[in-house]
């Protein structure tokens, strides 16, 4: 039993109305097609989602990808990316960052399907259009051109094959000169044109199909074609090695600190002074430090023991308390001890139980010495007043209960009492230390 997480972030979920209650994913606005749920539309992938739910679990996921969004995915499952110039269309695009995380994803061992269509300057066929401009930056570390002009025969479904299936394709698009690159094999094919492929990266297997509505309602079981037998053997043969057992895991910790800088208190050059390798972003006025404390690849079941928790040990503790401690701000020294009293809520599933474990604590007894190495550094900010400690994890555990995988976030929120500062009189320090345990194959 596999976990497919649905893109939903880079693809808007549906908002067409028909009537007063169906929300469904049309063509009269471009946006909310292909997805589970929708089966009042041609568009809708209810019918697949059905067929998926027999042997797998589709879950959505509303974030960018990344090490901790992905950790829980064995099949990710990518429906064309919205076009951001669309009306309606999702605010986000990928990035590099999402490209290293999809690579990073597929090496240790995931699977990717991702489904596009044509780029079109046809006004009659714009809906089809995905991102090409930032998809291909994936097709570009893969060495692939994809046809952004082409769009298959829009009247008539044309019998494409793959394998021993024939496989109704629709409206979609194509490799540019069915040219690919020799880590990449042809999966769907028709007259020449390479519909879709397939390629390992790493010890995970990518599949790129050129046309999204082959899995959605219309088509995935319309007569003459074999759709609906082919995405239930393709998605089985996606599925990582790791469903078997876990006896791999990568594991990432990493810091952030964020605060509203002003020259009359908290400045910047305090915040960087902090920690000055870290990355430095700047969002409106507040200015965010992000930065990795360790990474391990391909480590054995002691990496659990590197959890702040124990995680095996929340399962049958509904009420359980975490050791602690306030964060330090500088990473020079170990914050006061602190127990936190965990709300603690698990899901059964067929083969597995997710658990999701938070709590909060506050205190008005800190000072600067008690986060930092050097608290005359912090001396312009105030003294603190208050500081609220938060902790929240989500974790998998497999059929026998082991853990197999895990992120986790403990977040502290302060508040230093500064009537020269800018904003409200209050410096305000944001900082977290944050992990995950995601399996590798091997």
């Amino acid at each position: 039993m596999a976990r497919i997480l649905l893109d939903a972030f880079f693809h808007h979920l549906p908002g067409h109305r028909l009537g007063d209650q169906i929300a469904v994913g049309g063509y009269a606005v471009n946006f909310g097609r292909y997805s589970p749920g929708d089966c009042y539309h041609p568009n809708g992938l209810a019918v697949l989602h059905a067929d998926l739910a027999r042997e797998h679990e589709l879950v959505l996921l509303r974030a960018p990808y990344s090490d901790v969004s992905l950790y829980d995915a064995d099949i990710l499952l990518i429906t064309n990316p919205d076009y951001p110039l669309y009306e309606g269309a999702s605010a986000y695009r990928w990035t590099p960052k999402d490209v290293d995380a999809l690579l990073r994803f597929l090496e240790r061992g995931g699977s990717v399907l991702l489904l596009v269509n044509s780029f079109l300057s046809r006004p009659d066929f714009w809906e089809e259009n995905f991102d090409y401009e930032r998809v291909s930056l994936l097709f570009e570390r893969l060495g692939v051109r994809w046809d952004p002009n082409y769009m298959s025969d829009d009247d008539q479904i044309e019998p494409a094959q793959a394998g021993s299936y024939r496989i109704g394709y629709g409206q979609g698009g194509r490799v540019w000169q069915a040219a690919l690159p020799p880590a990449c094999e042809p999966l769907l094919t028709y007259e020449g044109n390479i519909y879709g492929f397939k390629t390992q990266v790493g010890a995970g297997t990518l599949v790129v199909l050129g046309d999204a509505g082959m899995i959605s309602n219309g088509l995935l079981c319309f007569p003459g074609f074999e759709n609906a037998a082919f995405f239930n053997e393709l998605f089985t043969t996606l599925v990582p090695s790791w469903s078997a057992g876990v006896a791999r895991w990568d594991a990432l910790r990493y810091g952030h600190l964020s605060a509203a800088p002003s020259t009359t208190g908290l400045s910047e050059e305090i915040l960087r002074a902090l920690h000055p390798d870290a990355e430095w972003m700047e969002d409106h006025h507040y200015r965010h430090l992000t930065w990795t404390r360790e990474a391990h690849t391909g480590a054995d079941a002691g990496v659990w023991s590197a959890a702040p928790v124990d995680i095996a040990g929340l399962v049958d503790s509904p009420a359980a308390v975490a050791p602690l401690r306030w964060l330090s701000l500088d990473g020079q020294v170990e914050g006061p001890d602190v127990e936190v009293a965990l709300a603690v809520n698990t899901t059964r599933r067929r083969e597995s139980t997710d658990l999701h474990a938070i709590g909060r604590v506050q205190t008005t007894e800190l000072a600067w010495a008690d986060l930092c190495r050097i608290p005359e550094r912090l001396v312009s900010a105030g003294d603190i007043q208050h500081t609220h400690l938060l902790f929240e994890l989500h974790a998998v555990f497999d059929a026998e209960g082991r853990p197999r995988c895990a992120r986790w976030s403990q977040g502290q929120l302060l508040y230093a009492r500064n009537p020269n500062s800018l904003h409200y009189g209050w410096e305000v320090l944001l900082t977290s230390d944050n992990g995950v345990i995601a399996p590798r194959a091997g």
